[in-house]
């Protein structure tokens, strides 16, 4: 069989790149008829190279610098067809030095072009997942922060309160040593000073203060017990009247909450419940045998 007849790898590339006459590109196909295994990497070759124009399209319409056109220049030798500036493909085997040159530079832009498609298609994809995140925000309803949750009752804003200052070197603005400051205070600036007195459950006053409520400030009543329990008697203006809330407990501490003369009250403590119950009971009947605050 004459050299001419053996198609080689070389001519396969050169049919991707339509470098071949009219004769020799007559034998090619001819060869891929009968050689699927050729054929099909003639195709992948193909397909490549539409995918990189698709892609990069701008850049492969670009002009040739001059030093590739001067290196495609003296290598134009007979045997070699003319250079496709469109056309990237893979160097061909027994090529002469110059031109192993130039294909080492197609091989090179090759590669940064797939290279680069690469991180084309992980930022789109990173792109697109970010905005299906902000698409699939927008659909969902607004959800206040924890610490509006909280505070959306009087029993969260109590036990917030009774976390800030129960356990602080200073639990108390004014102590019950100055008492009649802390009543005049308590009633000027909430409304109420009829602090309850629990020395029967062992429980002793220790002061108070004001703190911050929704619609006017709140105050908090500080007791404490031999052993260094503390509780809190948090009082703030409500409107309603309100059913009587269950004792509700969380993170060591149990509130109980109930209504009267125009507030709600709070009891928060770190005891039994049990014995929360009977404090928060004694503190109701104290504070309603007490003559009403003036609105």
């Amino acid at each position: 069989m004459p050299a001419s007849s053996i198609i080689g790898e070389a001519d396969l590339h050169a049919l991707v790149d339509g470098e071949l006459d009219a004769e020799r590109r007559r034998k090619v196909e001819d060869h891929l008829l009968t050689h699927p295994a050729d054929a099909a990497l003639v195709e992948g070759w193909r397909r490549q190279n539409a995918a990189l124009r698709a892609a990069f399209e701008p850049a492969a319409l670009e002009m040739l610098p001059l030093s590739l056109k001067d290196a495609a220049t003296r290598t134009n030798a007979p045997q070699q067809g003319p250079i496709e500036t469109g056309a990237i493909h893979w160097g061909r085997p027994g090529a002469s030095r110059p031109s192993q040159r130039l294909d080492e530079i197609r091989a090179s832009r090759r590669r940064q072009a797939a290279l680069s498609t690469v991180l084309t298609l992980l930022a789109g994809a990173a792109v697109a997942g970010l905005a299906a995140l902000v698409f699939a925000g927008r659909n969902e309803a607004p959800r206040p922060p924890v610490s509006a949750v909280l505070t959306q009752s009087y029993a969260g804003r109590a036990s917030l309160t009774y976390a800030t200052y129960a356990s602080d070197a200073r639990p108390v603005e004014i102590e019950v040593s100055r008492k009649g400051e802390l009543v005049a205070w308590l009633a000027e600036r909430v409304g109420f000073s009829r602090p309850p007195n629990l020395a029967g459950l062992g429980l002793r006053l220790i002061g108070g203060r004001v703190t911050p409520g929704v619609a006017a400030p709140a105050g908090l009543l500080i007791y404490e017990r031999a052993d260094g329990a503390r509780l809190g008697l948090y009082f703030e203006r409500a409107e309603a009247a309100g059913a009587p809330l269950a004792p509700r407990a969380a993170q060591g501490v149990t509130a109980i909450e109930w209504r009267a003369g125009g507030f709600a009250f709070v009891l928060v403590g770190p005891l039994a419940q049990e014995e929360m119950q009977a404090a928060a009971e004694s503190a109701a009947t104290a504070i309603a045998a007490a003559p009403d605050e003036k609105r």
